[in-house]
């Protein structure tokens, strides 16, 4: 009669390697956090901050003193506030700033 080794053991060792392999990968997070570094200036740093939940969150923990200010030490151009910048105003094409005359006369 030939001895079977039990399959119970056999699977709970694969199952334990398994995890230990999984847990040493990155997880995708990490792989995307961001870090003053990562910014040309503090104001780029400053809006990805405010874009990204920032001040009340900071997933990317870019406030390290909790001001609300991001990446206080990088190189200016900088920009301290705590909400986001208004957008740029719309610049017109020149097609736009041509007058042309009616083609039909006002209706009366």
């Amino acid at each position: 009669m030939t001895q079977s080794i039990p399959r119970l053991p056999a699977l709970g060792l694969v199952v334990a390697l398994a995890a230990l392999v999984l847990a040493a990968l990155p997880s995708a997070a990490s792989a995307s956090d961001k870090d003053c570094a990562d910014f040309a200036s503090q104001r780029a740093a400053q809006i990805f901050f405010l874009k990204h939940g920032g001040p009340q969150r900071d997933p990317h923990r870019l406030d390290g003193d909790d001001d609300g200010v991001a990446c206080e030490d990088n190189p200016c151009p900088c920009y301290y506030k705590k909400r986001l910048p208004r957008s740029a105003p719309r610049v017109l094409a020149w097609r736009e700033l041509v007058v042309f005359p009616p083609t039909a006369s006002p209706p009366a």
